[in-house]
């Protein structure tokens, strides 16, 4: 069992009191941690006695990052530190707040093609003899790899499903303090309604309404650490091999199912003759986004659909442009 970080610094109860905080409103307290702890250590590694985070502080603070290390990253970090030290300032501790550095616009999301969402399917139903121990049954894992594609959610999302959120009847989903401290209501599709009754009827079909859909042997949840220790066990059986990139690179997580289903879904509007910029608005309140343009990015093309694009391309500009001579 993985041992918890301890605090030590001077803001040790200041943290604590935090986390204890976020997690009063709903959130997923556990990843937020992991943010702090560079940052714990900074404060101890500078033998902090007074609890006031000055400029000097947080900017020597940012320069312990690896220079390898994304901006995105960087941004996630500072994004975290700056609720915090507006908690402080509640506190009446001065903390000094730095400007967030420019994103790195270049990321483009991993779609997986047919062939490979298949491949992952099949391998991740028959990885379970690999990951079956007292953390998992076996059957988790691929339900929770379907609901990642078949309905564009979060890792976390899925994870902190319970079985009141869960609607047989309608198969509609009802996914609580996502992303912005959000609710929304998912629909599934038929197929994985019946997936998600098959798996209710036999793993649990005596659980409490208040208790999370997935859970280990012991009754604990998962982390998304081991999901994503699982994905990439999954990856490798399928023979879908993973690019080498920088460090601190995203490279094929589990979050690219969740880009596959919106560009699987643009996809199918294309082919239907549907207007993918007027579906857009429909399909990000679907996946929980803030802003359209969260949404817009999903609207690349990927190696899969560009074949259509460039045939419809094709048969509409013929004759158009002028012949060139050799």
């Amino acid at each position: 069992m993985r041992t918890q970080y301890v605090y030590t610094s001077i803001l040790a109860p200041e943290f604590t009191g935090y986390f204890a905080l976020r997690e009063s409103q709903g959130h997923q307290h556990n990843r937020e941690r992991h943010y702090f702890k560079t940052l714990d250590r900074h404060l101890n590694a500078e033998n902090l006695v007074e609890k006031v985070l000055t400029s000097a502080v947080i900017e020597g603070w940012l320069r312990s990052f690896p220079d390898d290390m994304n901006v995105n990253t960087k941004i996630v970090y500072i994004s975290h530190y700056t609720q915090f030290a507006k908690f402080l300032g509640t506190l009446g501790i001065s903390a000094f707040i730095p400007e967030r550095p420019v994103d790195d616009k270049s990321y483009a999301p991993y779609v997986f093609s047919s062939d490979e969402v298949f491949r992952l399917f099949a391998a991740a139903d028959n990885v379970s003899e690999d990951i079956q121990s007292k953390q998992c049954t076996g059957i988790d894992f691929p339900l929770i790899l379907r609901l990642l594609y078949g309905c564009g959610l979060r890792l976390n999302e899925a994870l902190s499903l319970c079985i009141a959120d869960i609607d047989l009847q309608t198969g509609v989903l009802l996914i609580r303090s996502a992303k912005g401290n959000k609710d929304r209501i998912v629909p599934m599709d038929n197929s994985l309604t019946g997936i998600m009754q098959s798996f209710m009827s036999s793993r649990r079909a005596n659980a409490l309404p208040d208790s999370l859909l997935f859970t280990s042997r012991n009754g604990k949840p998962y982390s998304g650490i081991t999901i994503r220790t699982w994905f990439n066990l999954t990856l490798e059986k399928a023979g879908i091999e993973k690019p080498s990139l920088p460090r601190y690179s995203r490279n094929i997580c589990p979050h690219c199912l969740r880009h596959t289903f919106a560009g699987a879904s643009f996809r199918k509007q294309d082919r239907a003759g549907i207007d993918m910029y007027a579906a857009a608005p429909y399909l990000s309140t679907y996946m929980g986004h803030d802003k359209i343009y969260g949404t817009e990015k999903y609207l690349h093309m990927t190696a899969e659909n560009s074949e259509d694009v460039i045939e419809q391309t094709t048969s509409y500009s013929a004759g158009l442009f002028p012949e060139v001579p050799r």
